[in-house]
């Protein structure tokens, strides 16, 4: 019982003190929106050291994996599989969240003037136009943009592709890019001990401004998108790690 409880707490503590964090947040948005102004700047310094985080965490972590793969049938293998996965993915969860709005629907309207803005903003182009659009960029600054994340990880994936081909000319770049690898995810690690405070900050802000909206018109849309994602993960998930591994894959999933 006693390894049990520690497990449970090496496993789930972060993740406790992460939801300790956020239903404080939020009861001192509810009971003090006065003093919610002067939370705001922490929760914004916290996601902004987070969003800053992960543009090189991410182009760190697939570049070094992809160019310590060893063998070209293995990394032939592993794209097919992750296109396979990806594409998969992407048409399960739009059938699911298509099928659970027909059986579930959200009939709370858009306040006219977010409608407008909503089909002022809207790009009319072609398809063509559009996948361009979605997998690339024109320069190089727009990369290091959150917005642009697909064409930064393909981006990433051709460096590491490019690392590999290259040999033993590319050896100081792989130890780089392998160092660099390290230090970000050593970064991410200090910037999330900072999560129960900067999102505690962040929830208290949004519901001390927003709370009338998020338990009016807001409720049912957050509501069934926490019940969907709740009931995706145990359902879609386990899928997938039984038909990759069987029941197996489906411990392993429970057990992270």
């Amino acid at each position: 019982m006693k390894y049990a409880t520690k497990t449970f707490v090496q496993n789930y503590g972060s993740i406790l003190l992460l939801l300790l964090g956020i239903s404080i947040g939020s009861l001192i948005g509810i009971f003090f929106p006065h003093i919610v102004n002067n939370l705001k700047p922490i929760g914004d310094i916290f996601l902004n050291l987070l969003f800053v985080s992960v543009i090189p965490l991410v182009f760190f972590a697939i570049s070094a994996s992809v160019a310590n793969i060893n063998g070209d049938s293995v990394l032939g293998r592993i794209i097919g599989m992750m296109s396979f996965v990806f594409v998969l993915g992407i048409v399960v969860a739009g059938l699911s969240s298509i099928c659970f709005l027909y059986l579930f629907p959200v009939d709370a309207p858009l306040p006219i003037e977010q409608t407008n803005k909503i089909i002022e903003t809207v790009v009319h182009d072609s398809w063509g136009e559009k996948m361009v659009r979605f997998l690339t960029v024109s320069e190089f600054s727009s990369l290091l943009s959150r917005q642009n994340m697909l064409a930064f990880v393909i981006f990433s994936f051709l460096v590491g592709i490019a690392t590999r081909k290259s040999g033993a000319s590319a050896e100081t770049f792989r130890k780089f890019i392998n160092s660099g690898n390290v230090v970000m995810g050593n970064l991410l690690v200090m910037v999330m001990n900072l999560a129960p405070i900067g999102l505690g900050a962040y929830f208290a802000y949004q519901v001390g401004t927003l709370g009338p909206q998020l338990f009016g018109f807001y409720a049912k849309p957050i509501g069934l998108y926490y019940f969907f994602g709740i009931f995706y993960f145990f359902t879609v998930f386990s899928l997938f790690a039984f038909f990759c591994i069987r029941a197996k894959g489906c411990q392993t999933l429970l057990a992270k």
